[in-house]
């Protein structure tokens, strides 16, 4: 009942970030294939470093949903041939890889399952310095895209850099004017776009995380309740039994003496 009731809360707070997101997302893609600004998040660099933001839940009892990210995870690190760094969000991720031999850049613990606007900001400028400073050259995103109570899945998304969409002939077409100017406008709205991103995979995490828990107290549930019924089902075939045994002595003994 307590999973139900929070699913149900992350799943609104998830529908309303969304608009938000999408349409941001979109004003950035149109804007960036005009071509005519630049900024390090479109860089392309010889990827020598990359970080793994991994998104893990703090606390267990959610069935397979963490034990699947870190699979996700495990399968990505040895994939690549270059040097990983990991970047973690959640007790459950952190527990399993400070035991393990790639490097821990950073964790973060504390969240809880809170979608705290200005806890994530801090997170997604944390991503972005270590980005800019030159510490890694890209940035994947593994979390747990939300789609519905019984579907969820664990995806890895590049966060860093943001990739520029393909031109279209109708974009060519548009005259755009900037006020003040290009790269001030961008100033301003790539961060938004960053920090909004992260929001939302953290909002599909957290939602998928709550969906999971609610589904393995209810297969808990009807299995402990199935067991009980076996349970008293078995207690009173012994009960009736030993009743019937008693009683056939009973009578036995009686026989015996007339």
């Amino acid at each position: 009942m307590v999973a139900a009731s929070r699913v149900k809360k992350a799943e609104g707070r998830l529908q309303q970030a969304k608009p938000y997101a999408n349409k941001l997302e979109e004003l950035l893609m149109r804007l960036s294939s005009t071509g005519q600004f630049s900024h390090p998040f479109f860089e392309t660099r010889d990827a020598k470093n990359v970080c793994l933001v991994v998104v893990t839940g703090d606390r267990g009892l959610c069935g397979s949903y963490n034990a699947n990210i870190i699979l996700k995870a495990e399968s990505f690190l040895r994939s690549q041939y270059k040097n990983v760094k990991l970047f973690l969000i959640g007790k459950k991720g952190f527990d399993y890889f400070r035991k393990r031999k790639w490097e821990i850049l950073d964790k973060v613990t504390d969240i809880s399952g809170k979608l705290d606007y200005k806890r994530i900001e801090d997170i997604t400028n944390q991503l972005i310095g270590y980005y800019l400073s030159g510490t890694v050259d890209e940035v994947h995103l593994l979390y747990t895209s939300f789609r519905s109570i019984m579907s969820y899945k664990a995806n890895i998304d590049k966060f860093l850099k943001i990739e520029s969409p393909a031109s279209k002939d109708e974009d060519k077409a548009v005259q755009y004017i900037f006020e003040p100017d290009v790269n001030g406008i961008f100033e301003k709205l790539l961060p938004k776009y960053v920090t909004t991103k992260i929001y939302i995979s953290l909002a599909q995490s957290f939602t998928s995380e709550n969906a999971s828990r609610m589904m393995a107290m209810k297969l808990a549930t009807d299995n402990a309740t199935e067991m009980i019924d076996k349970l008293t089902l078995m207690r009173n075939k012994a009960r009736q039994a030993a009743i019937t045994k008693e009683i056939t002595e009973i009578v036995t003994s009686a026989e015996a003496l007339k």
